[in-house]
């Protein structure tokens, strides 16, 4: 169906903030909007595309409660634990903290599972990717996550010990090997493995109890030393698996080799640049991988002059005080259930689903999905680190983890996802048989469509077909105008609608 509109209700992205113009450039925004409406055969202009293609990438950033430089503000009131963790660091630093911990949180749970609003199971899957440019801050996330991972580590001290002296006794090559420890379990992960190393480990943790294993790494890049191929891809793959606890581990048929498969649940916090992040997941943007991750933000802005930031110092009562939560998040099993979340849950996501339609945004609507997924894991380890009580402060950490980590997504990513579906769009619609009569304008001249025709690869005149629409009633030609008219009950029974 065609659409009218004046050009006086275009606004002018041409028109500076004091609502004065250049005659030049009005000259030029006239004429493109003129060129618009008077070819739809051929679409709008590119300038016209690459500023209605700017102003939606922005609408995504929009779209997820922020501004195009400010991220969703942290709520003020936070649940007691994101309190304590966010406590020894600057305002500044508070969001990226607040999501951070979430990895090191996530791996003190061990055989615990929940059930999503479509009944899905899930684990406490969280994989943390912090973005900011060079001297920043980042660093201001790893003192709580040390606190919160001081008991684990203190648990691998004497494992590694056993797994030392068990390789000692048992050099490669000797006849009769003594059983390896089948007690031996290491959950936290240096940033230089082999694949024997890493899949020893996923089965390890698996045998003992369903556990975790985490990684901690300054840049993203060193999550491809995890393994022994050294490869973008084979991390982009690790954290499709990780995500979903899909199996994960080798066959060997050699006596000295590490065999094994089990559930993949491997927990990690990176920290990188825009530029590299971009360049790291340059081809995992449309695939899965990135809706998989949790996504956050270190932004200061370049003229801030506000004092330079000062980190808190931690000391023993902040250990003390955040020993119950972490007790609590150990003592955890079995299917963990909580309607409050569920309700929430289903209510950000029909949120979204509307927040989609209002802004058109694609790349929103796919990121949405696993975006409400993880906010949702994180208010059930909140729920269990309060002592299975779930409270407004929580819920509203919940909304603002889902807002947060879709915001930076669509910051650092949102335009090129846009792109990628935009052209695969364009791909299907080339793909199969086009109706030309749906590509023409309601009135159209002879001349249109065969244009039309030249532009679908069509060869002839299509005098025929012209015959074949008027004998069927689709389309009447108007001596007056000289033009062809799609008639009413053509557009009623097959055109699309709008």
């Amino acid at each position: 169906m065609s659409t009218y509109i004046s050009i006086r209700q275009i606004p002018n992205y041409w028109m500076t903030a004091d609502g004065k113009c250049d005659p030049k450039d009005a000259a030029e925004y006239r004429q493109t909007l003129e060129n618009t409406l008077k070819e739809p055969k051929k679409g709008m202009p590119l300038r016209m595309k690459q500023v209605l293609q700017a102003l939606k990438s922005e609408a995504g950033v929009k779209a997820c409660g922020g501004t195009a430089t400010t991220p969703p503000p942290l709520p003020k009131r936070l649940p007691p634990l994101i309190k304590l963790l966010t406590s020894k660091v600057p305002d500044l630093y508070k969001p990226a903290v607040a999501s951070t911990v979430f990895p090191a949180l996530g791996a003190h749970l061990h055989g615990v599972k929940f059930r999503y609003w479509d009944n899905v199971e899930h684990e406490a899957t969280f994989m943390n990717v912090l973005i900011g440019r060079q001297s920043v801050g980042k660093g201001s996330i790893k003192k709580p996550i040390d606190y919160i991972m001081e008991d684990i580590k203190q648990r691998d001290a004497p494992n590694r010990q056993r797994e030392a002296e068990w390789k000692k006794k048992n050099p490669s090559g000797k006849q009769n090997k003594d059983p390896r420890p089948a007690d031996i379990c290491i959950q936290m992960l240096i940033d230089d493995l082999t694949d024997a190393v890493f899949n020893q480990r996923i089965v390890d943790v698996n045998n003992n109890g369903q556990r975790y294993i985490y990684t901690i790494v300054d840049e993203i890049d060193s999550l491809k030393k995890v393994t022994s191929k050294n490869s973008i891809d084979v991390v982009g793959l690790l954290i499709r698996k990780a995500f979903d606890n899909s199996l994960a581990g080798q066959e060997r048929v050699g006596a000295d080799s590490v065999s094994g498969i089990a559930p993949l649940r491997w927990n990690f916090n990176a920290s990188t640049t825009p530029t590299n992040a971009r360049k790291f997941f340059y081809k995992m943007v449309n695939d899965g991988t990135l809706g998989r991750l949790d996504i956050s933000t270190i932004i200061k802005k370049t003229d801030d002059s506000s004092p330079r930031p000062v980190i808190g110092i931690y000391d023993d009562k902040f250990a003390e005080e955040l020993k119950p939560y972490i007790d609590r998040l150990e003592a955890a099993s079995g299917l963990i259930l909580c309607p409050q979340a569920k309700r929430l849950s289903l209510d950000i996501a029909n949120e979204n689903d509307d927040v989609c339609r209002l802004y058109e945004s694609e790349a929103f609507r796919i990121l949405s999905y696993r975006a409400n997924v993880i906010a949702w894991l994180k208010g059930m380890v909140l729920y269990i680190a309060h002592g299975y009580r779930w409270d407004k402060t929580i819920a509203d950490f919940v909304r603002w983890s889902s807002q947060y980590n879709l915001w930076c997504k669509m910051l650092y990513f949102g335009k090129q996802l846009e792109k990628e579906l935009r052209e695969e769009m364009e791909i299907q619609r080339q793909s199969g048989p086009q109706n030309l009569l749906e590509l023409l304008p309601d009135e159209f001249t002879k001349e249109q469509y065969q244009l039309m025709r030249q532009t679908q690869g069509r060869e002839g005149d299509g005098e025929s077909t012209l015959r074949t629409w008027a004998t069927r009633g689709h389309i009447v030609f108007d001596e007056v105008s000289n033009c062809y008219c799609k008639t009413e009950e053509y557009k009623l029974k097959y055109s699309k609608k709008e």
